[in-house]
């Protein structure tokens, strides 16, 4: 036992094994921490695009709702058109009748104070094309 040939071997085995478990170990560390992968940001293109593909009044009412809570206040001046389009968008849809557009209308003129007329311009256009349908 105290021969220097001894303790050569059992550092020499205690190594051995020692790095299958280093390896093991540093591969789940590398595989464990790998990047969560980017949800797609729910945008108001998205929501445009969820608005046109509309099929029933259940995701219409679901959409609706998503727009109110999420989209009700606007600030962002780069994509204004495309916001404005969702609005004429969901106006134009058939579930839903001209008091609860002019509703709609209203309580989104409240929100947006300083986009009121184009709102209010946006829906009426609508609900003149939509009559005449």
């Amino acid at each position: 036992m105290y021969l220097l040939e001894f303790y050569l071997l059992f550092w020499g085995i205690s190594f051995i094994c020692v790095i299958p478990t280093l390896i093991v170990g540093a591969i789940y560390i590398i595989i464990s921490n790998k990047p969560a992968t980017n949800k797609e940001e729910f945008t108001i293109d998205t929501m445009l695009g969820i608005i046109k593909n509309i099929q029933n009044k259940e995701a219409f009412n679901a959409a609706l709702n998503q727009f109110k809570s999420k989209y009700k206040v606007f600030n962002d001046q780069k994509k204004f058109d495309t916001w404005i389009n969702c609005i004429k968008e969901l106006t134009n849809t058939s579930y839903w009748d001209t008091d609860a557009i002019a509703k709609f209308g209203q309580e989104l003129e409240d929100a947006n104070s300083a986009h009121a007329k184009n709102i209010s311009v946006a829906i009426a256009t609508v609900l003149k094309t939509k009559e005449k349908k």
